[in-house]
């Protein structure tokens, strides 16, 4: 029984990293696609949500099936557990994903204001906290986790600045509004996505030292 759930736990492992890349591809091309005002790949973004889908359901259904058939103990269930946690985020990743696609779909093609500059680092950053998380967890290497919370510091800092670029931007002209409350939205996105990689990275570092860190 243990050599089968180890092989169930093998392939699981796989495929919790492939659907973190899958995510953060979503994640990624939508904010490229808010960059460049795309909607071409805007909609790419929002026609894989199906994909995005099968996969959440794919790995939550096998998960509960090794909870019920195997009765996992130790190392074992941290691993689990962990793999339930990621799912979620990374399930939520895409979704939010989808719906800064969606939100580039119907954005005037009107340029950018400069905001966009400070919205793109705090983007890089999120999607490298998200990267740093998914190479620990497929390396087993728990050092990339020991810093989120101060790059999630740096993002929250980051959304403060936006927001108050966003009013400036309003009160110089009322023809912004629209757009920086778009880039408030987005920036929101952001935020909430850099808290999630702190708790997805806390249950590697569980998964991976035995011992709890507390990131969030």
């Amino acid at each position: 029984m243990s050599d089968k759930l180890h092989s169930e736990l093998g392939k699981l492992r796989n495929d919790i990293i492939e659907m973190g890349e899958f995510s953060l591809g979503m994640f990624s091309e939508s904010l490229d696609a808010l960059k460049k005002l795309d909607r071409d790949l805007a909609e790419k973004v929002d026609a894989k949500k199906v994909r995005l889908s099968e996969f959440s359901d794919d790995i939550e259904e096998r998960t509960m099936r090794i909870l019920t058939l195997y009765q996992p103990v130790a190392d074992d269930i941290r691993a689990i557990f962990c793999i339930i946690q990621m799912n979620t985020t990374l399930y939520r990743l895409g979704r939010n994903g989808r719906e800064i696609a969606r939100l580039v779909m119907i954005l005037p093609e009107s340029p950018h204001l400069g905001i966009i500059k400070s919205l793109s680092h705090m983007a890089e950053c999120v999607i490298s906290m998200h990267r740093d998380v998914l190479d620990a967890y497929s390396s087993g290497d728990s050092a990339k986790l020991t810093n989120l919370l101060r790059r999630d510091d740096d993002v929250d800092n980051m959304q403060g600045s936006i927001f108050r670029e966003s009013l400036t931007y309003m009160m110089e002209d009322n023809r912004n509004i629209s757009r920086c409350i778009e880039y408030v939205m987005v920036s929101r996105y952001l935020e909430r996505m850099g808290d999630h990689a702190c708790l997805m990275g806390e249950k590697v570092y569980y998964m991976i030292e035995g011992e709890k860190l507390e990131i969030n």
